[in-house]
């Protein structure tokens, strides 16, 4: 057995070099090593080391003082390991392999599970669903019932004014009793329960009465409770403690470690409740009639579009609608792989349901063709698409426009320059100019090319990976959107589609982004994105485009889900909006090379009503949610470690347009909500006819202890005044650029950065940079397309496309000049 020496170290470590600290990946395996071997003193100078291999060895645990701040890989593999809780110290620890230790319990996996909170690869396991379950939901529920045991059978013996002898003692039977009379789980967690339920009324204790009760350091508790850590199946829910020298006789087969976790998640199988449609538009004051359940105080009319009445019933839910649950066990059976069909132009993959297979369908691409207007020959001619002989050309007709002026160009001309968010701004100085590139219509109902009825409501640009993995800033030209029945993936700069999603009788009303670390099989990564996609039934599915495969779904809400939002914090965290007024946070959880998967519920958030835009602030994404809502704009506290795991807002922001309250419109429905830096917020209001610019900072600062608050705007941006809601905002904060579409299918633009730069508030209104009109593309046969309304917009990082999306089923694609 060789000794550990510096030269041992540098000999085995990686890169090579001659200081420790440099050292990334260090190799001590198969060296038959024990406790004493371990010296901390030179092991706590590998201040870099990011991967350890100690496995094949005869280590019972690790020492206690080993602190390795960058260590995120730790291979434990074949070792005598007694005892997890010296682990706690890697709190950066992401991966860890404890295979072929013989005294491993699933009690000792739940424990690292609760310690290591970046941990989401446990021999050789996906976990990062299962370990969020236990450290947020599990705790929660162990908390209520130790508080609850406190409150009943212990508070009322407490004198008004205990001695610290009498708080002792009360303390340690209170310990005792919540030991014994707490359970939750499986009896082969009892062992964890215990460790944990100790810990938790030992807390309870120190915050209610002061109290530190005997041992009540955490080395003492973790290791107490770690001498009888071992958990013999048939003892059901007692704990027996095994001697070491009867535990090798355990077999590795019979391990309570390989029992399959309980999942969070709830079995739904019953039929999903028809929901209200986001296609109600506002009508005149004059001629308005009420429409109850949407928003307070406001009259509507039925949309020229699609009426409520008009939609069809969900059928009942098979195989397609499961919960999490069946949804984690069902996947090795009936994930479907994509197969792909020729278009008459392009190779087009059409997606399928994971759980329920369906005919792939050609979907229609409209290769566009814009001609010069003999009116207007300054105005950027579109690129033509490859000809395609079974589809028509569009193209543009002529037409006068005399309501509106661009703007005079004057803003944004500056040089490249940092803010707060950190995104580089632009170099050029000059105006940013589009034209229209594509006119697509790839979400036709069963193909048709008449279908200029289904609306698109969603779509966002996929985050490109770059090949550190990071995804932050660097542009792409793929771009996902959804309307109707299909989710489709877009090249913006070829027109093609991609890949097809399609569920028939779905109406998709949102998307949303993230990028995911997959799991191979030899244990590495490579970071992929993934698309979560939801709408009317109140299902999300879960797409790997890459792949081409829908690989999961799992049940939001009995009623439809109107907003998605992906924490940039936490890859595998996802809210939903829904139309039952809730905002549900879930753990996805990640990815291995059999896309298995489970799904846990983590927080309810109740809102006053139906949410339509989440938004988490980028200076805390693990703090702070936003939430556009039918009636207002609120602040949620999302904080995991507050033990309460259902909340309602904490703060509504006040605007000023809610002051010029009219008798049927309280502008209160903000249908528009976006960030342009860390701390610049872009929103407004259903019928406010202009976009606020406000400060999050400023706004915070002067919260009182009320729970309103008014915003602090620093600038007003002009914008149409259209009486139709539900026409979103985008906001592209590497360029300081904004962007709105409209009523008539016309895009305001705004390029703000010489308003940031100004900072004080301005009560001037600010007009458009630019209106980019509706090019009015004419297809034969029915003559020019009239504009209609722009649901969506969305531009990549970088602001080489803008993508406009329409209630005429048709996804318009715009390229930088």
């Amino acid at each position: 057995m060789p000794t550990i020496t510096e030269k041992l170290l540098l000999e085995r470590g990686h890169p090579k070099s001659t200081q420790l600290e440099k050292i990334k990946s260090l190799n001590l395996s198969d060296l038959s090593l024990e406790n004493a071997d371990l010296d901390s003193t030179l092991l706590r100078r590998l201040t870099s080391l990011e991967e350890l291999d100690v496995s094949g060895n005869l280590l019972t645990k690790l020492p206690a003082s080993l602190p390795l701040p960058a260590l995120r890989r730790l291979n434990c593999a074949n070792n005598q390991l007694e005892e997890v809780t010296s682990l706690k110290q890697f709190r950066m620890l992401e991966e860890l392999s404890l295979e072929d230790n013989l005294y491993m319990t699933i009690s000792d996996s739940y424990k690292l599970m609760f310690l290591l909170p970046k941990l989401r690869r446990l021999s050789g396991k996906e976990i990062t669903s299962t370990a969020n379950h236990v450290r947020f939901v599990s705790s929660e529920e162990l908390s209520k019932r130790v508080s609850g045991l406190w409150e009943r059978s212990f508070q009322e013996r407490l004198p008004s004014s205990p001695s610290a002898a009498q708080a002792r003692v009360l303390g340690k039977e209170f310990v005792k009793e919540a030991e014994t009379q707490v359970k939750y789980g499986a009896s082969s967690l009892s062992d964890y329960t215990k460790w944990r339920v100790k810990m938790i009324a030992r807390e309870l204790l120190s915050s209610r009465l002061g109290l530190q009760c005997e041992a009540s350091s955490e080395e003492e508790d973790l290791s107490e409770c770690e001498s009888g850590s071992d958990v013999s199946e048939e003892a059901g829910s007692e704990q027996n403690r095994v001697p070491a020298a009867k535990r090798k006789e355990i077999s590795s087969e019979s391990s309570p470690r390989k029992k399959t976790c309980l999942s969070a998640a709830d079995d739904i199988t019953q039929s999903a409740e028809r929901s209200p449609r986001r296609c109600v538009r506002f009508e005149n004051v004059s001629t308005a009639t009420d429409k109850a359940g949407l928003c307070p105080g406001v009259k509507l009319r039925e949309s020229p579009r699609k009426s409520v009445q008009s939609l069809k019933s969900p059928r009942k839910l098979d195989q397609s609608q499961q919960s999490p649950m069946k949804a984690a066990q069902s996947q090795q059976n009936s994930r479907k792989t994509v197969q792909s069909q020729q278009s008459p132009s392009k190779s087009i993959t059409s997606l399928r349901s994971p759980k329920k297979a369906e005919h792939s369908e050609q979907s229609l691409r409209k290769p566009v063709a814009i001609k010069e207007s003999p009116r207007k020959a300054d105005r950027p001619k579109a690129a033509v698409s490859q000809p395609d002989s079974s589809l028509d050309t569009l193209r543009k007709s002529p037409r006068k426009r005399q309501e509106k002026e661009p703007a005079k160009k004057g803003q944004g001309e500056e040089g490249e320059e940092e803010q707060g968010s950190g995104t580089p701004r632009r170099k050029s100085k000059d105006p940013i100019t589009m034209k229209p590139l594509h006119f697509l219509q790839c979400h036709s109902k069963q193909n048709s090319p008449d279908d200029f009825s289904t609306q698109l409501w969603a779509c966002a640009f996929e985050p490109r990976i770059d090949s550190s993995g990071g995804s932050r800033g660097h542009s792409s030209r793929t771009v996902a959107t959804c309307g109707g029945e299909s989710v489709c993936i877009i090249d913006c700069e070829t027109g093609s589609v991609l890949n097809k999603y399609k569920v028939s009788g779905e109406e998709f009303f949102c998307l949303a982004w993230s990028t995911m670390t997959l799991l191979t099989g030899d244990g590495r990564g490579h970071r992929v994105s993934v698309l979560a996609a939801a709408g009317r039934r109140g299902v999300v599915k879960l797409i790997h485009p890459k792949a081409s495969l829908a690989y999961g779904e799992f049940r939001a809400s009995r009623r439809a889900v109107s907003t998605l939002c992906f924490s940039p914090a936490q890859e595998s965290f996802l809210f939903t909006g829904t139309y039952d007024k809730k905002i549900i946070l879930w753990d996805i959880g990640g990815l291995d090379c059999e896309y298995k998967f489970k799904v846990s519920q983590l927080l309810v958030l109740e809102a006053a009503s139906i949410p339509l835009h989440l938004r988490l602030v980028p200076s805390a994404p693990e703090q702070h949610l936003l939430a556009g809502c039918e009636d207002g704009l609120l602040l949620f506290n999302i904080q995991l470690s507050k033990n309460q795991l259902k909340r309602s807002s904490e703060l509504e922001f006040q605007f000023p347009v809610y002051k010029k309250e009219e008798e049927e419109n309280e502008f209160r429905l903000i249908d528009s909500l976006s960030f342009l830096n860390n701390d610049i917020v872009v929103s407004k209001s259903a019928m406010q006819g202009s976009i606020y610019l406000w400060s999050w900072s400023k706004t915070l600062a002067s919260r009182r202890k009320s729970r309103e608050v008014e915003v602090e705007i620093l600038a007003e941006l002009q914008w149409s005044s259209t009486e139709l809601p539900y026409i979103s905002l985008s906001t592209c904060p590497g360029e300081d650029y904004v962007v709105c579409g409209d009523e008539k299918g016309d895009l305001w633009t705004y390029e703000v950065s010489q308003c940031l730069r100004a900072g004080a508030k301005t009560d001037k209104m600010i007009p458009p940079t630019q209106i980019l009109e509706w090019p009015a593309p004419d297809r034969k046969g029915h003559g020019p397309i009239a504009g209609t309304s722009v649901n969506s917009v969305a531009m990549d990082p970088e602001l080489q496309y803008l993508v406009a999306l329409t209630d005429k089923n048709i996804a318009a694609v715009w390229r930088r000049a």
